[in-house]
């Protein structure tokens, strides 16, 4: 029975004598809570819509008669929108200021009019300048909205916005010599407010989402910074990416759901070894270039130092292995120098490992997915290796049915003790 229906009821059911008057009560509750939070996540939803809908149409309206206005017409048609939003804001914290719906679309509506308010200034004076500095001056210009009124939705735009930006003076530059240094400050302008809505709403799906882009904008942006990319840079994609599988642990905020620094961790570790599991990719390591050297040590330093710090609160291999995966780069890039061939088999044994424990955590906990994860690194740590070797396609077919019993035996397993677990309760 549905939360509507159960709450129509109430009253017969308290009528009849079925239950007291304090348990409706208390139904009611419960099930009232989660009609509103339902209605509140809709609403919020359709004032982010609205908010952008309306600034559109006010740029396309303006856009209409755009040629036929003076230019301090169209300068001061130009700051409409931000003038707008400002007043929504205002009118948010003063007369709304616990309504997430109000605060959030107010901050769109806001930081849109102030990004079309940059472009059409430009436009209108003919100011010359590049995409990459259009984004840092909207980035500036957004800045203060992630702290008042404190929008998520902006949060997630500047951080789009300031990585898109680093990417472009990394790349399109025609100077090779450029790094984006502004991406290091902003991104610590917007580190509080990261840290702030971690201890008010860790626990939120807004925080998964905020947590989401965070760790994708640190990780993009942390690999800017180098001259030029060789094997050597591995070590410092491997060290960061396992600092990021520790986030949930070196936060120390129990039930906080930073699981999207692990996801984007454990992936770039997992593609990093499955790439240098092949023997031609270590026969072709040069660690003459010492440009990046620097850079490459500092990552890794950070790396082992938040792998040690984290020994206090976890035990090696705990909830997921990818934390030990750095040692294991480690090992192998060591002795890739002097033998690109056991390397290979140092990373194809590593990943052997990573699919073995995670299958055993996914079984210890009854997680289908963390357990299937486990069987796909091991299925493809097999069919990888199909291209290192020469064997004929009745062993390659035989092989590809093994591995799919084995899938289909781990899950019928688990999903049998699941039920017995549910018929005990």
């Amino acid at each position: 029975m549905s939360g509507p229906r159960i709450t129509q009821v109430l009253p017969e059911l308290v009528r009849e004598g079925i239950i007291s008057a304090a348990q409706a009560e208390l139904i009611r509750v419960r099930y009232g809570t989660d009609t509103e939070r339902g209605g509140g996540r809709l609403l919020l939803v359709f004032a982010i819509l609205g908010s952008l809908l309306v600034g559109l149409g006010i740029l396309l309206i303006i856009a209409h008669n755009w040629d036929d206005l003076s230019r301090s017409t169209r300068t001061v048609l130009a700051f409409l929108p931000v003038l707008l939003g400002q007043g929504l804001v205002l009118y948010g914290l003063v007369r709304r200021p616990d309504v997430v719906a109000w605060r959030e679309g107010s901050a769109v509506l806001l930081a849109c009019g102030l990004c079309a308010c940059v472009s059409l200034i430009a436009q209108i004076h003919h100011i010359g300048g590049g995409l990459d500095g259009y984004l840092l001056t909207c980035s500036l210009l957004i800045l203060p909205l992630l702290y008042l009124p404190g929008s998520f939705c902006v949060a997630l735009i500047y951080l789009a916005m300031i990585t898109w930006q680093a990417w472009i003076v990394r790349f399109e530059h025609f100077s090779a010599s450029d790094r984006p240094w502004w991406f290091l400050l902003l991104l610590l302008a917007a580190l509080p407010y990261y840290l702030r809505q971690g201890r008010q709403r860790g626990t939120s799906t807004v925080f998964w989402w905020l947590s989401l882009f965070m760790a994708l904008s640190v990780g993009i942006g942390s690999q800017l910074f180098y001259v030029d990319w060789t094997h050597a840079h591995a070590l410092g994609v491997v060290a960061l990416a396992g600092v990021f599988t520790l986030v949930p642990w070196l936060h120390g905020v129990s039930g906080s759901r930073t699981w999207p620094w692990v996801l984007v961790g454990g992936a770039t570790m997992l593609i990093t070894f499955c790439v240098f599991s092949f023997r031609p990719i270590w026969e072709g390591m040069d660690a003459e270039e010492r440009a990046d050297w620097p850079l490459i040590a500092a990552y890794t330093a950070v790396g082992i130092i938040a792998y040690l710090l984290s020994l206090r609160v976890r035990r090696p291999f705990e909830q997921w292995p990818y934390p030990e995966g750095l040692a294991l780069f480690l090992i192998s890039f060591l002795v890739g120098i002097f033998s690109p061939a056991l390397a290979a088999i140092l990373v194809n044994i590593a990943l052997l490992v990573l699919g073995v424990f995670t299958v055993v955590h996914g079984t210890e906990r009854g997680s289908l997915r963390r357990m299937n994860l486990g069987l796909t690194i091991l299925s493809a740590t097999i069919f990888m290796r199909f291209f290192d070797s020469d064997l004929n396609f009745v062993v390659r077919g035989l092989l590809f049915i093994g591995v799919g019993c084995g899938f289909l035996f781990m899950n019928l397993r688990m999903v049998r003790q699941r039920n017995k677990q549910d018929h005990a309760a």
